[in-house]
């Protein structure tokens, strides 16, 4: 890290451990995990708390942001909530790594000091392993210029851990805190690339000889996200923003739209959609609403309707919350609970004024390539979440 940046940015990492946190509604904002404080020189700032869950692996809990001398919360919980596999040619079972595999506890892998440059390890409480987690502040280049007369540079603060699922496959999970108030989740991809006896010809390329090939693989990524706006978590309001082309396709409207009942959502490429939650009370120094935006990346990748995987129909979703609804898929069977998020959905439950969750599906596709040989190049998928009328202007 430049001299600069340890100027600019410092954090402090305080360390407590004690059992996995259950969120609720109106939960007090208690720190059950690694207590994590990230302070930028701007004043900005960033609090939470991280625990590493056998099923979800690394999750965020009571994430809050301050800004302009103000902390307010934002997440009760974000997590992975689901990582669904399927190879291409369809002759195996989806595998659902988060439920069924989990990417937490054994599957963790132990962090060097060269993982985390710059950065610094930490342990996991569960099973007292150390070095699962590492925690760092990184250059996040220009955040704005004007000709000559102004510019700043800005940076993010990151926590990731990285898993092995299977004896092939290696995820990171990846979150970072912007000095802007933008959070960004992620996930990486790589690994061993798989090898398959010539049945699989057609599905795949050659990777070593005419007698081994490479399948390609989907994967669907289901991101939960509990709002937990403001100091009252059951008051947040969900709302649609649509940007959509006339027919002359030579300008564009605005429309917004609140979302009154449990639904979901389809992405479209002609369609510029984005979905904030808000709080129903806290407003910021000139009335507006605070609120948070979720902005879909990749919409190319939306692939709904796969038949058999109900979960994967819609694209977002938006649910009340529920302790038992954990998972996008793949929920254990209890009275009163979905099994998964479109089940959820369709109980068209009252959303205004709720603590409600949103989910996001995201769809990645790989294909193999004889350069990824014997090891995958590391592809991310990642969305963000941008802060709305947090403050009344730029506190930067």
């Amino acid at each position: 890290m430049s001299l600069f940046n340890k100027q600019l940015l410092k954090f402090l990492i305080l360390i407590g451990f004690t059992s996995h946190l259950s969120a609720a509604p109106n939960k007090p904002p208690e720190c059950v995990g690694i207590p994590l404080q990230a302070e930028f020189a701007s004043g900005v700032g960033w609090s939470m708390c991280l625990s590493l869950d056998d099923e979800e692996g690394l999750s965020i809990h009571q994430l809050k942001h301050r800004s302009s001398g103000q902390e307010r919360r934002v997440l009760g919980k974000a997590s992975l909530s689901q990582l669904e596999i399927v190879f291409d040619d369809n002759t195996q079972p989806p595998s659902f790594a988060v439920t069924r595999g989990g990417l937490g506890g054994d599957k963790l892998l132990k962090l060097s000091p060269k993982d985390c440059a710059g950065g610094q390890l930490y342990p996991e409480a569960s099973d007292r392993r150390h070095n699962l987690l590492c925690a760092r502040t990184q250059d996040a280049g220009l955040l704005y210029r004007y000709g000559y007369q102004a510019q700043r540079q800005g940076a993010f603060f990151e926590v990731f851990s990285i898993s092995q699922a299977t004896a092939s496959q290696t995820y990171t999970q990846r979150w970072r805190f912007y000095e802007t108030g933008v959070i960004e989740p992620a996930i990486g991809f790589s690994g061993k690339m798989p090898r398959f006896a010539p049945a699989h010809l057609g599905f795949g390329r050659a990777i070593a000889d005419a007698d081994e090939w490479a399948l390609g693989f989907s994967a669907y990524l289901g991101w939960r996200l509990d709002f937990d706006l403001g100091q009252d978590a059951n008051n947040d309001i969900a709302e649609e923003i649509n940007s959509r082309p006339s027919a002359s396709r030579r300008h564009k409207s605005l429309s917004t739209e609140v979302l009154s009942a449990e639904t979901s959502r389809s992405l479209n490429p002609e369609l510029k959609t984005s979905w904030r939650i808000k709080d129903a009370d806290e407003r910021n120094e000139f009335g507006q609403a605070i609120s948070y935006e979720l902005v879909p990346s990749q919409y190319h990748q939306s692939n709904g309707d796969v038949r058999g995987r109900p979960w994967l129909k819609y694209d977002v979703y938006f649910t009340r919350y529920r302790e038992c609804e954990q998972h996008a898929s793949d929920n254990p069977r209890q009275a009163g609970c979905a099994r998964n998020v479109l089940q959820a959905s369709q109980d068209q439950e009252p959303l205004e004024r709720t603590d409600l969750v949103l989910w996001y599906k995201q769809n990645y596709h790989y294909l193999p390539r004889s350069d990824d040989s014997d090891y995958l190049s590391t592809d991310w998928m990642s969305f963000q979440l941008v802060p709305r009328d947090w403050t009344a202007g730029n506190p930067l």
